[in-house]
Formats: structure tokens, sequence, C-alpha cells
């Protein structure tokens, strides 16, 4: 059985530069920094998800807090 799946990807020029030059400069293949640049970005993304989560539940307020945001915090 096959570990990888192939795919085939549209890349603006200047791009297509970056990542010829950052693949030759690291002595590695552009399909290996391809898929390492996205292991890195979908990590990156999961934390910030991660992150954002962590604030959920913080701030006591009113059910409705979202309806009542004027009174809540101006006291209006």
């Amino acid at each position: 059985m096959a570990t990888h799946v192939r795919k085939n990807i549209t890349l603006p020029r200047t791009l297509d530069k970056q990542v010829r030059a950052a693949a030759s400069k690291r002595g590695t293949s552009q399909s290996s920094l391809i898929a390492h640049l996205v292991e890195m970005g979908l990590a990156a993304e999961e934390k910030q998800i991660d992150r954002l989560l962590a604030f959920a539940g913080v701030i006591d307020g009113p059910a409705d807090l979202s309806e009542t945001i004027d009174e809540t915090v101006y006291g209006r």
C-alpha cells in the first residue's frame, strides 16, 4: 500500500521560484519541502484554534450578553 498520495497544485511563478530556491538551499525536494510547510501551517492553525478555545467561558456575564452588550459594558 502506498504511503504517499500524489497531488497536483498550481502556484504563482513567484512562489514557484521561492519553493525551488528554498528546496535547493535545504538540499531537499520541492515535494518534501511543500509537505513540510503544509504540516507546519496546519499545526500552527490548530494551535491558533486551541489558543482561542482557551478563552471560552472566561468572561462571566448574562446569558444574553451578545444582545445586551451596551448595557453590560457601558451601563446604557
